[in-house]
């Protein structure tokens, strides 16, 4: 059985640095080709734990190791995600001649004034 990899913010930052830090790569495949991937190998086989015949194949396991299985997957996903749709994971009808960036601007702010949210108040997005 492989070792657990915890996905800690500084595992995060490692995995996902040189994409951060190269704003040219915009396209799926830059992204995934500029991983650090001994990292990238470790967090897929510590996700596959849980699903494939080891010891952690279990419900058991994966709800005491729910952040870790969480965390791991979001890793692992997050690249695909921002591909598909930028920063933002909201989704938003397109008005006629809108962009799809544009259509998420005007759903947040339809949002933020439905919920009467303010310039300096925080909020957090859960979903």
């Amino acid at each position: 059985m492989s070792k657990i990899l915890e996905p800690t913010p500084e595992l995060s930052k490692q995995l996902h640095e040189k994409v951060v830090e190269d704003q040219s790569a915009s396209s799926l495949v830059n992204r995934l080709r500029t991983k650090n991937k001994d990292l990238q190998t470790q967090s897929v086989n510590t996700y596959q734990q849980f699903w494939n015949d080891s010891a952690n194949n279990n419900e058991e396991s994966r709800a005491s190791m729910y952040k870790t299985l969480t965390n791991t997957y979001y890793n692992l996903a997050t690249d695909f995600y921002e591909y598909g749709w930028g920063e933002s994971f909201h989704f938003a009808r397109k008005s006629i001649g809108e962009s799809l960036r544009e259509s998420i601007k005007r759903h947040e702010h339809t949002l933020f004034d439905a919920a009467r949210i303010s310039s300096g108040m925080k909020v957090l997005d859960v979903g």
